[in-house]
């Protein structure tokens, strides 16, 4: 979930439809329905060795948030993540949200689990509205080498989801979408394929770039806090239905 490494394809009206279900996801072999009373510890961890700041904050990549448990709330079926102007630990105004399935920093959850070619990544998700929110499902394996980016949107502009695989060759498109993607829930999907990977929303494909073929690459969901363009509001939450990762045999 870093800066984009290729000129961006922008697809939007003119993508081409592929329903997802065209893309025989596999066994279920990940997931997350939210359906407890408070986040699944055995399953997460907030530490990533992809945050330069004691595995919990990263302000070299513009991020003004703090990663804490208290930022994650279950209930009525979906985990809620939220940003709060609350000035958690010395330096860092913003508390915020991050949870990993692995390269947790020596905090890995019991049940750690790593993406692997081929497998089939869905998030349910409603974003945030207010400006300066970063949210992004992508994963990680301790180098950035392989990282995948299921999604990123930056809260400013409520149309564009940006999709990437930056492993060499690479290559990333820009979803532009007919209507604001904040006000209605959305299914996000990404195929990392070992010969190329693919990308879908609410069960339309919309990018199609290059193959992945990465191990041992924790998953990650987050709400980061955009240092480019910082909030105006002093609190904002994002919510999630479901994470599910599946596998082709």
């Amino acid at each position: 979930m870093r800066k984009l490494i290729t000129a961006l394809v922008v697809l939007g009206l003119f993508a081409v439809p592929i329903r997802a279900a065209d893309a025989a996801p596999g066994k279920l072999v990940f997931a997350d329905e939210f359906d407890g009373k408070a986040i699944d510890r055995t399953k997460w961890a907030i530490h990533s060795n992809a945050e330069a700041d004691q595995c919990l904050g990263n302000k070299g990549n513009q991020q003004l948030e703090w990663h804490t448990w208290d930022a994650l709330s279950v209930g009525d079926g979906k985990l809620t993540m939220t940003a709060r102007k609350n000035n958690p630990v010395p330096g860092y105004q913003w508390s915020g949200a991050l949870i990993t399935t692995g390269q947790a920093c020596g905090h890995e959850p019991a049940q750690s689990f790593a993406v692997q070619p081929g497998d089939y990544i869905e998030t349910r998700l409603k974003l945030p509205a207010d400006k300066g929110f970063w949210p992004s499902t992508w994963t990680w394996n301790g180098n950035g080498s392989n990282e995948q980016d299921t999604y990123e949107f930056y809260s400013d502009n409520h149309n564009a989801l940006y999709l990437t695989n930056h492993q060499s060759p690479g290559g990333a498109c820009t979803y532009q979408s007919p209507t604001d993607l904040t006000t209605d829930w959305h299914t996000i999907a990404e195929q990392v394929g070992p010969d190329h990977t693919v990308w879908y929303v609410d069960g339309k494909e919309v990018c199609r770039q290059g193959a992945y073929s990465g191990t041992g690459d924790a998953l990650i969901l987050d709400l980061f806090v955009y240092g480019k363009i910082p909030p105006t509001v002093e609190s904002e939450s994002m919510q999630i239905d479901y994470v599910r990762v599946y596998r082709q045999a």
